[in-house]
């Protein structure tokens, strides 16, 4: 009996000490720009273990019901983990914002503002509001109204609520009182919200009129509580624009490493594909979709493309691993991780959710590859005709007259059939030495390691072509 006093002695001190509460203003459209900042606030409730209670400060028209499912699957899973969360609407909560509030373990209204009217409707590419085909608006419709019965059966709210925001063909009717005529969808003001309709002994939606988030943990009992609130980053910010301009960067960045893998050493071009992969994983960390094993994956797929270009004759089986490595870690890197929480009553919306942004990253990566595609094309066939191939390689001849040491063609010419030993790995292009004179030239194509013997096959001015002798070929004897 003593210990139990004494337990809950120090049970009662820790609540009145001051508890930690993290405020999480959503005041504008639930969009991806909004989705990338929510994402960082509820990784960061997860991470602290000092938190008590986080409130969603509330102003909102609504907004796309993707990512509600998405907010909703985030407050449902830290809820699993012992976190109270709360809505407190400072204004409004419409649409997407009235069916987040159903998802949270009580909803506060602040004097003057509405909840309510949520039912989907369709966008148009260039704004708007675009009607919907009968079958598939009842199809949307009847998703959404079995999204919000889940959420209020889970949370102790009246189900018919819910529905009737997203559905105006619903009647709400409690006692002798109609709450919500049939052909109207549902909207409640503070006031209408804590109403207790008898034979209800609760409040018809909200748990009450609080001036402020402070009264709002209080009436929560939590006392003296220490008030964080999150906000955003100018990072984020930079990581919306990243994510817009997604398969931009990854067509440069494949451009790039295409055409340092075509030339000898490493240059411009790989500088600037590494970087823009480098950006694109940067954003995409930063908004919450890449994770730190999406990140490793690519680096793992570069140095093995590395591997396979600097230590490695050829181009095999490190090459192609290397490719699907990084092509993997970026498709990755665009699916963002949604907490895994059970399935509401009637309700699975977690595939859907996945299958949506897979879809998403699939399409950006195949834009990408084909635009590349492209691009590789006209570089190998238009390239070396236009005047900046003219600025990066030398055109015109240099006469001795000049200073210039000029390359004997005839000589050259009488080069071919001629046999020598490389004095420098070939990558394609070293130094090679016949009859005792030092030579530059390039390979056909092939890594040839150094003290390899080979055979001119081909000049072109000044440009001496070269392939290994095969050992069989060299050591049989003539028929």
């Amino acid at each position: 009996m003593l210990i139990c006093l004494i337990v809950g002695a120090q049970n009662e001190i820790k609540k009145q000490s001051g508890n930690k509460v993290l405020i999480i203003p959503l005041k504008a459209q639930i969009d991806k720009a909004m989705l990338f900042y929510l994402r960082r606030g509820f990784q960061h409730a997860r991470d602290d273990k000092e938190l008590s209670a986080i409130v969603i400060d509330m102003d909102t028209p609504g907004g796309e019901l993707r990512i509600t499912e998405e907010i909703i699957s985030w407050i449902r899973s830290l809820n699993a983990e012992g976190l109270k969360i709360y809505s407190y609407v400072n204004s409004r909560a419409q649409s997407a914002g009235a069916i987040i509030c159903l998802a949270t373990d009580a909803i506060y209204m602040a004097p003057g503002s509405r909840i309510g009217s949520a039912a989907p409707i369709l966008m148009a590419p260039g704004g708007g509001i675009q009607e919907m085909p009968d079958d598939i608006k009842e199809k949307i419709l009847s998703d959404t109204r079995a999204l919000v019965r889940g959420l209020a059966q889970e949370k102790g709210y009246i189900p018919e609520l819910g529905a009737a925001m997203v559905d105006n063909g619903i009647e709400v009717k409690i006692g002798e009182k109609v709450v919500c005529a049939e052909g109207e969808l549902l909207n409640l003001t503070a006031e209408e919200a804590i109403e207790i309709i008898p034979p209800r002994e609760e409040p018809l939606l909200a748990s009450g009129i609080p001036e402020n988030i402070t009264e709002l943990v209080q009436q929560e009992g939590i006392m003296n509580p220490k008030f964080v609130t999150f906000q955003e980053h100018g990072a984020e910010k930079l990581a919306r624009m990243i994510t817009m301009i997604a398969p931009f960067l990854m067509t440069l960045g494949f451009l790039g490493i295409y055409m340092e893998m075509k030339s000898p050493g490493f240059g411009l071009p790989g500088l600037i594909g590494v970087c823009c992969i480098v950006l694109f994983l940067f954003g995409h960390f930063i908004a919450g979709l890449a994770g730190k094993e999406d990140i490793l994956l690519v680096m793992i797929g570069f140095v093995l493309i590395a591997v396979e270009i600097f230590l490695i004759p050829g181009f095999g089986f490190c090459g192609v691993l290397g490719i699907i490595t990084v092509i993997g870690g970026i498709i990755m890197a665009m699916i963002p991780h949604i907490p895994q929480v059970p399935d509401l009553p009637n309700v699975t919306f977690n595939p859907m959710i996945m299958e949506s942004y897979l879809n998403r990253a699939l399409l950006n990566m195949v834009l990408s590859i084909v635009i590349s595609g492209a691009g590789m094309f006209v570089l190998a066939k238009y390239l070396p005709n236009t005047s900046l191939y003219g600025q990066l390689v030398l055109q015109t001849a240099e006469s001795t007259s000049d200073g210039f040491v000029s390359v004997n063609i005839e000589e050259n010419t009488k080069l071919i059939g001629k046999s020598g030993k490389t004095l420098t790995d070939l990558r394609p292009s070293g130094t090679a030495v016949f009859d005792d004179k030092r030579i530059d030239v390039v390979s056909n194509g092939d890594y040839i390691d150094k003290d390899e013997e080979i055979t001119v096959i081909e000049t072109n001015g000044p440009r001496i072509v070269v392939e290994r002798i095969d050992p069989g070929h060299r050591d049989a004897e003539p028929i």
